[in-house]
């Protein structure tokens, strides 16, 4: 979109441009409040690893690359297979070549030429046991790198369910009205799509399959999968793998004020087509939109600084002010018991602090109670000698 062009846009999507905030709703959500519980909510369910996706699945970025490189064609019907499973109720056109590592290497390099000349799919039903998509990957590419087009290939196994593929290589293309041909060896699309629909049989060698169902590895991995442990673990390291924010701590009891203005770079426009602000006017979202919570930014390794921060806190609390605490640092070690120790000390909604906030209100030692007042915003540093 060209910056000079006017740009309409609703109030309510204006308001939160101007607040760059997740929402423009009062409340809970000014500034940056509803970003941080998004982003520090810990997502304890185990993922499924990369080599267990039952999806189609590209094989690694390196042969992604390859292929985006070698052939845009290839990759829309690579892009075709994956919408498959979402399709299997209607119509699936495409063609595909069923293919595994049981076959011989000029075998394997037959199926992917035949799949550059034809724009097909080589499609794989998993991994060998004990590897994951990097030894397909290994294999591949030396084979595939130097054809033009380059091949699309993926991982799905349930392509294989559904057209009921015991050997490879086996050829299939299935039309716009959903007829079907399938040929089992190497006879080429060419062929393939000049017969009746139907099954025509073995018409080259075959192979059986060496990559078991991936579905069904998964099905049997998860089953042998100690999810407890795998919980406690995510827990135990999720603290050690946050990262810290070095702030100096105040020497000094000091005031600044931020300015929290911010230019249009273009026109915006009301639907109805009045200007609400030109290119080049100056907003302060603070006048628009006070900001509601006092956010007080402290070092929870510092038990001076925790002090003070809940000293802060229950300050802004007697003004009937919400608080919400960010710590720059946690003892990483002890990570969930010191964040709930701390929690409990400061008693009210404890976040982590991130890069964005210290950027935006210019944090520079700690702790700072960061707090609106009229049309513009105080930061506060408060020195230890404040325990006293």
């Amino acid at each position: 979109m060209s910056l000079a062009a006017p740009t309409r846009f609703s109030s309510y999507l204006l308001a939160a441009m101007l607040l760059s905030s997740s929402s423009a709703q009062a409340g809970e959500d000014d500034f940056f409040l509803k970003e941080l519980m998004k982003q520090q909510q810990p997502n304890m369910n185990r993922r499924i690893p990369d080599w267990l996706r039952t999806q189609p699945a590209q094989l690694s970025p390196a042969l992604e690359k390859i292929l985006k490189n070698g052939n845009q064609a290839a990759s829309q019907v690579t892009q075709n297979a994956g919408d498959l499973k979402q399709t299997q109720v209607g119509v699936v056109q495409g063609r595909w070549i069923f293919v595994s590592f049981s076959m011989p290497a000029h075998e394997m390099k037959a199926a992917a030429e035949e799949a550059a000349a034809s724009k097909s799919v080589l499609v794989f039903r998993g991994v060998e046991p004990g590897t994951n998509t990097g030894s397909i990957t290994k294999k591949l590419i030396p084979i595939v790198k130097d054809m033009k087009p380059v091949p699309g290939a993926v991982i799905d196994p349930t392509l294989f369910t559904r057209f009921n593929v015991n050997v490879v290589p086996t050829l299939i293309e299935t039309d716009a009205a959903g007829k079907t041909r399938i040929a089992r060896g190497l006879p080429g699309f060419e062929w393939l799509s000049k017969q009746e629909p139907g099954d025509h049989g073995q018409r080259g060698p075959t192979f059986g399959i060496l990559e078991p169902d991936m579905i069904e590895e998964i099905q049997r991995r998860m089953e042998y999968m100690d999810w407890d442990r795998q919980r406690r673990e995510a827990m135990a390291n999720f603290w050690k793998r946050q990262d810290a924010f070095n702030l100096p701590a105040a020497e000094k009891n000091r005031d600044r004020h931020v300015d929290m203005s911010i230019v249009s770079t273009q026109d915006i426009f009301h639907p109805d087509g009045r200007l609400i602000i030109a290119r080049g006017d100056k907003i302060n979202p603070q006048a628009i939109m006070p900001m509601r919570n006092v956010y007080i930014v402290f070092d929870a390794t510092s038990p001076k600084q925790v002090v003070i921060a809940k000293k802060a806190g229950d300050d802004a609390l007697r003004k009937h002010k919400p608080v919400i605490y960010l710590f720059s640092k946690i003892d990483q070690e002890r990570g969930w018991d010191h964040f709930n120790e701390t929690g409990d000390v400061v008693n009210g909604p404890l976040y982590k602090l991130n890069q964005d906030i210290i950027n935006r209100f210019k944090i520079q030692a700690l702790p700072s109670v960061i707090e609106g007042e009229g049309d513009h915003v105080v930061v506060r540093e408060i020195a230890a000698r404040e325990l006293y």
